[in-house]
């Protein structure tokens, strides 16, 4: 599917940093393409580009290899998804849709000033934006978050195939630990965190570069050693949609990765590790970490359960498995905050705020 030429103006264009963008842009890039819309995917040719250029095959996309790509096409709309991306002056609107949601900083300042668009998902961004960028309100819209399109208007019917698919136990409960990079909690897990809930299905979802990098090769030794039991498995770097797995879920782990808020947009019980192993510069400059998080996402941590040791955790997944309901109201609070509305619509409120 690549093409080296482009004959004719393209209607919309995806850049791809990361794999773990595809999510985010499928849902839209779908919506557009239903609509008669030209899209194209360009592909980072230095991050995975063979994994790139699979998903982008599995999923029938027209793309192109190479940011230089993006100066060399005209095109309605550019999306991107990250607010430090540099590139060349490009031939149409540029657009910025967040890959996240949740605990880490996004220079909201630096994307509004970068971007001809900024595209937002609740009314927590919404409102802090007004206060922050006044200026700037033109140029944001609040339109919810795309990622979660296909999981409302498609949800999971096939639960019991994917888990036996996985060597899994259809019968037992199934905890996910979706942990990020950094700052993590995936040094500070038992070694036997398998076995420690040997009554659950354990399945760990890791984040893009804790299997790609060489600086988490501690990170990639506890997978090995967890993917070693029965009730456990691990996915692999080609498995980059995280929303299929939480829909699999009873019960979902993680620490300060936007997992948590698609978790709770799901309506499933979440707990959030606050036991992190930081690198040195981080624990010798507190105020270095404090730049890298939102702060501001800490009142909306009260939607699940905050352990600060490994037992504490285990215990709360036993709260949790035998009471979901809790925090339910607190999770559709924060799902519209956070996330904004969750109606699988957000993608054709993005073609309607572009084409109409």
């Amino acid at each position: 599917m690549t093409h080296t030429t482009t004959s004719k103006s393209i209607d919309c264009v995806f850049y791809v940093a990361y794999p773990y963008y595809f999510p985010h842009f499928l849902p839209i890039s779908n919506y557009f393409k239903q609509q008669g819309k030209e899209v194209l995917f360009i592909l980072s040719d230095d991050q995975n580009t063979p994994l790139m250029e699979k998903i982008a095959n599995e999923e029938g996309l027209r793309y192109q290899l190479g940011k230089k790509c993006l100066s060399q096409i005209q095109a309605r709309l550019f999306f991107f998804a990250n607010e430090n991306t540099s590139f060349d002056k490009v031939s149409g609107h540029t657009i910025f849709l967040d890959h996240g949601v949740g605990t880490k900083f996004c220079d909201y300042a630096l994307a509004a000033k970068t971007f001809d668009s900024v595209l937002i998902e609740g009314t927590y961004r919404q409102s802090m934006l007004e206060n922050l960028l006044p200026d700037k309100q033109d140029k944001i819209h609040c339109v919810g978050f795309s990622k979660l399109d296909n999981f409302v208007t498609q949800p999971g019917e096939k639960n019991t195939e994917l888990l036996l698919s996985y060597g899994l136990d259809p019968n037992k409960p199934t905890v996910l630990y979706a942990p990020t990079f950094f700052p993590s909690s995936i040094e500070k897990m038992g070694l036997s965190f398998p076995q420690d809930l040997s009554h659950c299905n354990v399945i760990i979802k890791p984040h893009y570069l804790s299997l790609e990098r060489k600086k988490y090769s501690k990170q990639q030794q506890r997978f090995k050693r967890w993917a070693m039991a029965d009730n456990c498995y691990v996915a692999g770097v080609d498995e980059y949609n995280l929303t299929q797995f939480i829909q699999l879920a009873d019960v979902m782990i993680s620490d300060e990765s936007s997992a948590i808020f698609e978790c709770v947009a799901l309506n499933k019980p979440v707990i959030i590790n606050r036991f992190l192993t930081l690198r040195w510069s981080y624990r010798l400059n507190p105020k270095k970490l404090l730049k890298r998080l939102d702060k501001g996402i800490d009142f909306f941590r009260r939607v699940g359960y905050n352990p600060k040791k490994y037992n504490d955790m285990l215990t709360h997944v036993e709260e949790a498995l035998s009471h979901p309901q809790k925090h339910q109201t607190l999770r559709s609070e924060v799902t519209a905050a956070i996330c904004g509305v969750v109606d699988g619509r957000v993608s054709q409120r993005i073609y309607e705020l572009f084409f109409k």
